[in-house]
């Protein structure tokens, strides 16, 4: 079932909530029973936590053994025990490394049977170190024990497209929701931001509820006489998402607001950060366009070059481009980078929406996961070969 929420703001008791130096406050309010916190930008920037430069582990390689080398990686977990999985979608395996970066199993290979993958997406893990591995083509789950052995396979019966796993909920159900799917209109072009629905799937597969729509990311489709394609839009707008417990987080970054949910879509919080969006410049664009030709087939840079010539761009950056949830209930916000720039920050909100302050992460890592002591990521050199990194993470004043 679809319900709408409207926020209305009413004015409130207000909290002025600074530190213990005198230093800058947050204000907090209820507005019709949503908790509202307002962080000046200066919390933001102070200095929070630190990782390490360099990482303790590093799994991948340009030559040697097939296990080590890395492609397509939809993700990397850390087990209980030290373990590290990495999802390898470049061969629709789950490869396990022991704690120091070791190849231990291989599990899966690409075909639909019991175990093997078509689409391999993303894998977690859940109680007692078992895995779940999302299959994007086949529509299932497939689930192993701690050693790797298969276990089961779960379909998700959806008939409204494709279901795009975010992340468990601590009853085996998932949130999702569903893929983008644009239609041909008459010939054209335009800039497409289209509302999508938020499922919860229960943990036999069935679809369990429809929890709202939401904005998703913009894009721009070009319909012609025959054909039609769409392109996610340079700097475009999106939300972004982020499971907490049984609530979730989303934040459309056109703005610097993030607001949590419960899985009813009932607002019970709203943080937001004071942000002076930055402008996107011509140099940015050109950045963009020759990486984008650069990662392009050959036989569609013809049509890259037209579409950064005829699109719409967005004048300023979005306000974030991220959100995780650590092991310890903290929400982590990426700053949004201009193309070309490898250096990463987050800013650090705990789970009452007060910003801690802000936590460089190191230069070109894909930050997938971050516990309570380490960081674990993906990075890729120059010659486009991807290495998983674990790091340090110290939590320190």
């Amino acid at each position: 079932m679809s319900r709408v929420i409207a926020l209305t703001a009413l004015t409130a008791l207000t909290a002025a909530c600074g530190d213990a130096g005198g230093g800058p406050a947050a204000s907090v309010r209820d507005s019709a029973g949503v908790t509202v916190v307002e962080n000046p930008a200066a919390l933001a920037r102070r200095p929070l936590w630190s990782v390490a430069p360099e990482p303790l582990v590093e799994i991948g390689t340009i030559e040697g053994e097939d296990a080590y080398q890395l492609s397509e990686v939809g993700g990397a977990r850390r087990l209980s025990d030290g373990r590290i999985l990495v999802v390898n979608g470049g061969t629709q395996e789950l490869r396990y490394f022991d704690a120091t970066g070791a190849h231990l199993a291989t599990v899966g290979r690409k075909g639909g049977g019991p175990g093997e993958f078509e689409g391999l997406g993303l894998a977690v893990v859940g109680p007692g170190d078992t895995v779940a591995a999302y299959d994007w083509n086949l529509r299932r789950l497939s689930y192993f024990a701690p050693d790797g052995r298969f276990v089961r396979s779960v379909p998700w019966r959806f008939e409204g497209g494709f279901p795009l796993p975010i992340a468990p909920l601590p009853d085996g159900a998932w949130l999702a929701n569903r893929g983008f799917v644009f239609r041909p209109g008459p010939s054209g072009s335009d800039v497409i931001r289209d509302t999508l629905p938020f499922l919860v799937f229960d943990s036999t597969g069935t679809l369990r509820d429809s929890i709202g729509r939401f904005p998703q990311f913009e894009f721009y489709v070009v319909s012609e006489e025959h054909s039609a394609y769409a392109s996610s839009l340079p700097f475009g707008r999106a939300t972004e998402v982020a499971v907490w417990n049984d609530r979730f987080y989303a934040g459309h970054n056109e703005r610097y607001e993030i607001i949590r949910y419960t899985l009813e879509a009932v607002p019970e919080l709203i943080l937001r950060l004071v942000h002076s969006p930055v402008a996107v410049t011509a140099e940015d664009v050109a950045v963009l366009k020759a990486e984008r030709l650069e990662n392009a087939d050959e036989r569609w840079r013809p049509r890259t070059e037209r579409m950064f010539q005829d699109m719409p761009l967005p004048s300023t950056f979005p306000a974030f481009a991220d959100l995780i949830v650590d092991a310890q209930g903290n929400l982590w916000v990426l700053d949004y980078t201009r193309p070309g720039d490898e250096a990463r920050s987050w800013t650090v909100f705990s789970a009452d929406g007060r910003a801690l302050g802000s936590v460089a992460t190191p230069p070109g890592v894909r930050v997938l996961e971050i516990g309570r002591d380490h960081l674990l990521g993906v990075w890729q050199d120059d010659l486009d070969v991807q290495y998983v990194r674990l790091y340090r993470l110290d939590r320190s004043p």
